[in-house]
């Protein structure tokens, strides 16, 4: 039977935003707009640079410091060759190329040093590609590749080297969640030599290891996550293929600007569009519209809050002067009072419902019907009257004064 292979990054496209994952994953789209970048290029060029390093250290060939900041130079111009073999590269913010040789030389500088000279170190294997399996019963597979796998007496530790200019939150999910996922590769492939397992991020840009065990508990439970995950995927394939090809709604989210789909998606594709006249309006145009109905809103947004702060005023009068009218200068208001019902206990409502055969007609228990049932008697309160609460509500009515 067809086993379905995953990888984190798909993962990670499908929680950023599912009509990306769509594009790129079901439909197949060619990133066409992908443009490479200064970042992407120093951490190619640093991991490309460490790997082959301890390709080196693992044959007992230990390479110098000057020979491994060459080897990131010739690197890093390779890189950069070939991503401005057709265009120019993008530099955003205030930072130049050298800027980014400097921050390579220094990561890897102070690696070094901080790692010399390397005779302990055990390797199993660098930028090492592992498929492994995630669920046998629902065939999920998964597959990745870790940047180096390290034998310390019976643990094994996956290293994880990480170029990025800020630090990330202690307990950032998706680096804690990518390496146990690849535990369990480890865990699978390597099972009989080890007794623990370990993740360290390696933190380059602040000299700073992050270390920590892989316990049975914590694989339990980020294989039963990304196992629910890649169902919710395959059973929107599945409605994709067959029934409906909107099934995987797009999400906004900062990392649309980003996005090599642009273009057509549903999200951002009127950015590409000229400004449409709208001749039946005075010739109003569609983005003259747009702003006009925000506009609008926020203007009965306002009104809505200020009347909410009136109406406790006019409600206390009433109360004071027992009555059900006041008059302005051009308005009047009307006052009637009803009793607002709220549940409290929904299972112990539920049950009951369910006896009197009518918990269909108000479906799940919506306020207005509920409300609506007791007030016109088709529900008896008395046997339900601790599972709900009752409020006094006071409606306002507006009209003109009159005369």
């Amino acid at each position: 039977m067809y086993m379905a292979v995953y990888s984190f990054s798909q993962i990670q496209v499908f929680q950023q935003c599912p009509r990306k994952y769509q594009y790129k994953y079901v439909e197949k789209i060619k990133d066409t707009e992908f443009e490479s970048s200064p970042d992407l290029i120093l951490g190619q060029s640093v991991h490309q640079t460490l790997e082959r390093m301890y390709n080196q250290i693992n044959v007992f060939a230990i390479p110098s410091k000057e020979h491994v900041i060459a080897e990131f130079h010739r690197t890093r111009n390779d890189e950069y060759a070939k991503a401005t073999a057709e265009k120019e590269l993008q530099i955003k913010g205030e930072q130049t190329i050298e800027d980014y040789i400097r921050r390579g030389e220094h990561y890897l500088e102070a690696y070094y040093d901080k790692h010399a000279p390397f005779g302990e170190t055990k390797i199993i294997g660098t930028e090492t590609q592992l498929v492994f399996t995630l669920n046998e019963s629902l065939k999920q597979q998964f597959r990745g590749v870790i940047d180096r796998i390290d034998k310390d007496g019976d643990t094994f530790i996956i290293n994880d080297y990480k170029t990025n200019k800020n630090l990330p939150p202690e307990q950032k999910q998706e680096y804690t969640d990518q390496l146990t996922l690849y535990g369990l590769a480890i865990q699978q492939h390597y099972g009989k030599y080890l007794k623990k397992i370990k993740a360290r991020l390696h933190y380059l840009h602040f000299d700073v290891e992050d270390e920590r065990e892989i316990t049975e508990e914590r694989l339990a439970a980020v294989r039963e996550k990304y196992a629910e995950m890649i169902e919710q995927i395959e059973h929107k394939k599945f409605n994709y293929n067959m029934w409906d090809k909107k099934t995987f709604e797009p999400k906004g989210n900062p990392y649309c600007i980003y996005c090599e789909y642009q273009s057509i998606c549903p999200l951002r594709a009127h950015l590409k569009y000229e400004d449409e006249w709208v001749e039946e309006l005075w010739e109003k145009t569609i983005k003259w519209l747009v702003d006009e109905y925000v506009r609008y809103g926020k203007a009965e947004s306002e009104a809505k809050k200020q009347k909410e702060m009136i109406k406790p005023y006019l409600l206390s009068y009433l109360e004071k002067h027992d009555l059900l009218k006041l008059v302005g200068q051009e308005f009047q208001l009307s006052a009637s009072e009803s009793l607002s019902i709220s549940v409290k206990d929904k299972p112990a409502v539920i049950e009951y419902l369910k006896s009197l055969w009518i918990l269909d007609e108000v479906m799940d228990i919506d306020r207005f019907k509920f409300e609506a049932l007791i007030k016109k008697g088709a529900i008896d309160e008395a046997p339900i009257s601790a599972a709900i609460e009752k409020n006094p509500s006071w409606r306002l009515t507006p009209g003109k004064k009159k005369d």
